[in-house]
Order: C-alpha cells, then structure tokens, then sequence
C-alpha cells in the first residue's frame, strides 16, 4: 500500500470519527444548528456621545452580574448574577454621591458560591441559586385577589430558572406567581424581560424553550426560534401571546400606550395590543438586552425617547453572529469542539446605549470605546448619574450625567 492512500485512509477515518464525536457532542448539548437568516449589517453610527474614561467601577466582587436595574423614588434596585436582589441609595461623603446597598433577598437557595462560575456559570449554581432578570415595581392588586386597589407596591421579577415572582417589602417576603403554563407540564426554560400593561396586565418573556440562561449563545447558535411572549393576569394566569419569536429578551410599553417593544437577538418588535399583531420596528447595529421608554435622553435632555442596551456589534466590516448565523455545519463544529466560556469570551465585547426616538428613527449611540463595561443590559438615571448594569460584569457601571453632554 503507498504512503499516499495510507493518508488518504487514515484521513478519511479520522473524518468519520471527529464526524461521529461532533454529533455526539452535539446531541449531548441538546443542540443540532440550522441556518438562520438575519438582517444585512448596517454601518455602527459615529457620533460624539462618547463618554471613554469617564467610568467607574462600583461594589467590584459584590455587584455581580447586575442584568436589571430599576428605580423607585430615592433607591435603586438590582437583580444579581449569584441571585440576590439588593437595594441600593446614595449617601453623600465629602461631596460625592457614594453608592451603598443592602440585600433584600435571594430567588434562590443561599450557598457560599454563589456567582463564582462567572457570567457563564461554570460551577453550575444558577440553577439552584436563582438568577433574577428581569424586574419592575407594580401595585400588588394586580397580582393577586387577596390585596386590595390601596396594597402597597411590590417587586415583580423574572428569574431565569424559578419563574414570575415577586417580592413584598413590608414583609420581606418571595411569592410565586408562575414556573409554567397550565396546559404544560415543563416548567419555563429561560424567563427575561417583564413589564407591565396599561391595563394591568403583566407580559413576559420567555427567550427560549430549549436552552437556559448559562447557555443562553447555544439559542443563538442553534438558530430555531422558539421564543415566546407571554401574558400574566390574576383572573386567568399564564397565556401565550405570541410564540416563534427569535430569542425575545427585554420589554416595555411604548409611548403612545398601544404597543409592545420586545427585542428579538438584533431587532426591537413592535406587538399591537389591539390587533394583536407583530412587526419589525426596528434593526438594531448590536445585539439587545434591555430596552426601556424614556422621557429624558441619557445626558438629561428632555425628549421622549427608547434607550436600549447593546452588548456585541451587529454592524460592517464583520459581526460573528451574522458570518455563522447561515451556516449549520461551522456552528454544530464551533459548538462541538470550543468550551462554551471560550466561544463567549472571543464575541467582541461593546459598551453602548442607543437611543431612538418615539417613531424608531436613531437619535444618538452613546459609547464607551474601550468597552470597559461590555455587555450592556441597563442603563437608568439615578442621583446624578447614568448607572449601567451587564450580565456579564463583576461591577455595576456609572458615568456622571453631566460628563455625557
């Protein structure tokens, strides 16, 4: 036999074997990829609302991961990647507005490592610790029969892994509104972005049906959309709204009162609460996280507006995602044979809030461009700061408002 067809031998069964290891592998994950057609790249705006430099680094090692933040009157609420929520306010120290904060409670079970894995759970704790997203303060009598119109506000949050819930503060207490839909008998796989209606209804969704939030790229990968929006009311309890949506993270209510705003991976949807339509509203030039309605732009000025959180750039010359997204056979050999922490940690980190005006037009990019906070999911005014929170930093972000003009 020559050297040449023992090489061509010894090639083909090596094929065959990495062939039959990657399907293994693929199987093992719960993942076999398919061609996913998004939306041509844009260019990334150039503007002048770059705030580089001007950051800094609150509560590094104890304000984990914080996905969402929320603010009521004079204090600030967090959701944490190790399943706490806190509450956090200003004290001020020598003229400066100083970041304190307190822990209200966990959505989960309390273990020393808590949070440790990272933003990509390597030790698999999520699960058991909680992983709170999505929140919002609402009135209790929306939420259940036993209050009454005057009860007193409550936290309403989205955990990833525990369901709709929501926190009491007069008595420090974690109720359980929902963990699936009545009809179903597996519990939500990956619960996101929560909101509230004008009639009181509480929507929700649900990112993916298949994958959960410490593999959450594997749904972006896997390129099936199996996102839903869902619909919560205490006289009728889980419905789904809308399914098939591709990857559907943060909500909120449009100005105009009439519509939903859902992200979905590169896009913000627009959901008619009277016809019970969706359509494309907006491409985004990153991917999505949280997206909010503003009466104010970042740097204070007044306009009525929709900041949303953008974590890895969907625009010219390249984006990974939109190179891959159309090709089943390079994911399922990513997915196969790269550890999931390394496929996240080589993604080109951004730290940027867009900024789109009432009827979706682009008004600013606001940027850090060395993305010393990458993976934007929030940012909110509180004090005289823009507070920015990600799922992926160890650290809560703030910029003086002042130093965004």
């Amino acid at each position: 036999m020559t050297s040449i067809a023992t090489l061509l031998i010894a090639t083909t069964i090596t094929s065959i074997l990495l062939s039959i290891f990657i399907q293994l592998r693929l199987s093992s994950l719960g993942i076999a990829p398919i061609s996913k057609e998004l939306p041509p790249l844009g260019h990334f705006p150039q503007n002048d609302a770059i705030f580089t430099n001007k950051l800094q680094k609150i509560g590094e090692g104890d304000l984990v991961m914080p996905e969402c933040l929320v603010v009521k009157d004079e204090q600030l609420f967090l959701s944490l990647g190790d399943g706490r929520i806190v509450k956090a306010y200003h004290e001020k120290r020598d003229g400066e507005q100083v970041l304190q904060w307190e822990t209200l409670v966990r959505t989960g079970e309390d273990y020393a490592n808590c949070g440790k894995g990272g933003p990509t759970d390597t030790n698999d704790m999520e699960e058991k610790c909680g992983r709170p997203l999505g929140m919002m303060i609402v009135n209790k009598s929306s939420l259940n029969d036993e209050a009454n119109a005057d009860e007193e506000d409550v936290l309403l949050i989205a955990d990833s892994y525990r369901g709709l819930l929501f926190f009491g503060f007069e008595r420090s207490e974690l109720i359980t509104l929902a963990t699936r839909h009545a009809s179903e008998s597996l519990p939500f796989q990956l619960l996101n972005g929560v909101v509230q209606a004008p009639d009181g209804s509480i929507y929700f969704t649900e990112t993916s049906r298949d994958f959960r939030r410490r593999r959450i790229f594997f749904a972006a990968f896997d390129g099936r959309a199996t996102g839903r929006l869902m619909k919560y009311t205490r006289q009728n309890g889980v419905e789904v709204v809308a399914d098939g949506i591709y990857m559907p993270n943060g909500l909120t209510v449009s100005h105009d009162k009439e519509h939903l705003l859902v992200i979905s991976g590169v896009q913000v949807l627009r959901y008619s609460f009277k016809t019970k339509n969706m359509e494309t509203f907006i491409d985004l030039p990153g991917t999505g996280d949280n997206i909010h309605a503003s009466n104010r732009l970042p740097n204070g000025a007044v306009e009525k507006c929709y900041w949303v959180a953008l974590g890895s750039k969907f625009a010219q010359p390249f984006s990974l995602l939109k190179s891959i997204s159309n090709k089943p056979v390079l994911k399922s050999i990513l997915v196969a044979l790269v550890p999931y922490k390394t496929i996240v940690n080589a993604i080109p980190k951004l730290t940027a809030l867009a900024v789109y005006s009432e009827d979706g037009t682009l008004l600013d990019v606001y940027q850090d461009e060395e993305a010393s906070v990458p993976w934007l999911s929030e940012g909110v005014h509180f004090g005289g700061y823009l507070y920015l929170g990600s799922w992926y930093n160890q650290f809560l972000g703030r910029v003086l408002k002042k130093d965004l003009n």
